[in-house]
């Protein structure tokens, strides 16, 4: 999508993603939470969460439970993964915007589910796992991922560290603050240097720690806001660096 603009992107995972397996006593309580119908919720957090998570739910368990997602493609994936109603925050995307969804529709018809399970990697979504449990939820954290740091790949650092111009695009607040602490000094002041652009309010928050040139916000989240908000700055050439 940015090269017919022109530009040329430098891809630099911070992370590589692996799945980890749920216990049988997590399994086995999980089936018995969605034995009854509309009872149970599962919380899909990142599509992470739905390419390692879903194919470990107990056979049937979908067609029982109330199904949430946290951002416009983990709910894609969910759609495509043939889960037909799906709960998602009409704004934003992030725990907060999924809690205030799930608060208006508990003044509709219909209870809070006594359980909520949440598909998430270890060290998340705690914010989440409290805002359930104040709205009466009995939460469950299910790690079916993990992350550890990904390689840098020295030709990405090369590009970065020699492009006449930048635009780093940020999807992930764990991706900046770990390429902060684990890109050469050089590259990271090089970046530093550079527009960033962010795609919520949160993450420029974030982003401000790091005092970048200037920050844009995105128009949204997914690709096609964050292509068009490139287009919109009007510059004739960057080179992003996500």
């Amino acid at each position: 999508m940015l090269r017919p603009l022109g530009t040329e992107p430098i891809i630099l995972p911070a992370y590589q993603f692996r799945p980890s397996s749920l216990f049988p006593d997590q399994l086995a309580l999980l089936e018995k939470a969605s034995a009854a119908p509309g009872k149970t919720l599962l919380v899909f957090t990142s599509p992470r969460s739905v390419e390692f998570g879903l194919e470990q739910i107990p056979s049937g368990a979908l067609q029982r439970t109330q199904v949430a997602a946290i951002g416009p493609s983990t709910a894609a994936l969910l759609t495509d993964a043939g889960v037909t109603s799906i709960i998602k925050p009409s704004q934003g995307l992030n725990s907060e915007d999924l809690l205030a969804e799930l608060a208006a529709m508990e003044s509709g018809p219909g209870a809070a589910p006594p359980e909520a399970f949440i598909f998430a990697a270890p060290g998340g979504r705690t914010m989440l796992k409290e805002g359930l449990e104040a709205r009466g939820y009995v939460p469950h954290m299910f790690m079916v991922y993990e992350h550890k740091p990904a390689n840098l790949a020295p030709e990405a650092l090369a590009a970065i560290e020699g492009a006449e111009s930048l635009l780093a695009i940020w999807t992930s607040a764990n991706a900046m603050n770990s390429l902060s602490q684990r890109l050469p000094s050089r590259c990271w002041f090089r970046l530093c240097q550079s527009d960033w652009m962010v795609i919520s309010e949160r993450l420029m928050r974030v982003a401000r720690a790091f005092s970048p040139r200037k920050i844009h916000l995105a128009r949204g989240p997914t690709n096609s806001d964050i292509l068009a908000s490139i287009q919109s700055l009007g510059e004739n050439r960057v080179e992003p660096a996500s």
